[in-house]
């Protein structure tokens, strides 16, 4: 995969399937791109949700007691 350039038709294109649900990876090889081009410039243009923090079992136990 080369290093192309984003086009607006390549951006439209990225849009409308973050919005149609397709992940990262069949994206980027319907586009031809590499998965870490193709999550970048999903992050640049603010298309990615930020990744859940998981906190260990140990500590929501924790909180779980503190709640009731």
């Amino acid at each position: 995969m080369a290093n192309r350039r984003w086009t607006e038709e390549d951006v439209a294109d990225l849009r409308e399937q973050v919005a149609a649900g397709r992940t990262v990876r069949e994206i980027a090889h319907g586009m031809m791109r590499s998965q870490e081009a193709t999550r970048a410039r999903m992050q640049m243009l603010g298309l990615t949700k930020p990744r859940e923090f998981k906190a260990p079992a140990k500590i929501l136990a924790q909180q779980e007691l503190t709640e009731q």
